[in-house]
């Protein structure tokens, strides 16, 4: 099938084609591929930083900043300008070690990408909200991280009614291609749940999907 990621200007033939799989968010009219990654999408939630260097020197790009949606060059994954290299990938000191949770929906319990798949962190102090992180994956070109809706929980007290405006913020604008206009409300309730789970300090374990 022509992709326009493995050689551009061949066309896509995810759009209007076969696309159970594929973006709902950041699309454009050359690209609806995501990024497959587990491990990117808790490192956007968590605000990692990536040390690079290169032909100008040192830099830090943030890692939500990292990857880039397709735009009208899908072939181009990050934003790395030439002759740029990792050297590392920092963790900020600040911890989620009580309130979180990564929940991974996909049709088959191994080897299998996510159809949807969030990182969600909470801090909570007096029944209310003082921090949150939340990422997607499964939906977009890269790990999809929304502030606003993060900045949306803030002071509110953990509940279902509040994790479901932050959802609806989070996924403003997302747009099914026929295959896949279930991942629109597969998203909207995997946020809710994971969300849920952070709240109570029980994180989902990967192996058995049992409730910790």
């Amino acid at each position: 099938m022509p992709c326009n990621k493995r050689r551009p200007g061949s066309g896509c033939g995810a759009i209007g084609g076969t696309n159970r799989i594929h973006a709902i968010l950041g699309t454009s009219d050359h690209c609806i591929a995501t990024n497959p990654s587990d491990m990117c999408v808790a490192l956007a939630a968590l605000g990692a930083i990536v040390h690079v260097i290169g032909p100008d020197g040192k830099r830090k790009i943030a890692f939500a900043d990292f990857h880039r949606l397709p735009g009208e060059h899908p072939e181009v994954d990050t934003t790395l300008k030439s002759g740029e290299l990792v050297t590392s990938v920092e963790l900020p000191a600040g911890s989620f070690s009580t309130n979180y949770s990564y929940l991974k929906l996909r049709d088959r319990l191994s080897y299998a990408f996510a159809l949807v798949s969030v990182a969600a962190a909470l801090r909570i102090e007096e029944d209310a909200i003082t921090t949150a992180r939340l990422a997607l994956g499964g939906v977009a070109h890269k790990p999809w991280r929304d502030t606003a809706a993060e900045e949306c929980l803030k002071g509110k007290r953990p509940c279902h009614q509040a994790f479901g405006e932050a959802a609806d913020l989070i996924l403003n604008g997302a747009d099914g291609h026929g295959d896949n206009d279930f991942k629109v409300f597969l998203a909207r309730s995997a946020i809710i749940r994971a969300l849920e789970q952070a709240a109570a300090g029980t994180p989902q374990s990967q192996i058995d999907k049992k409730i910790a």
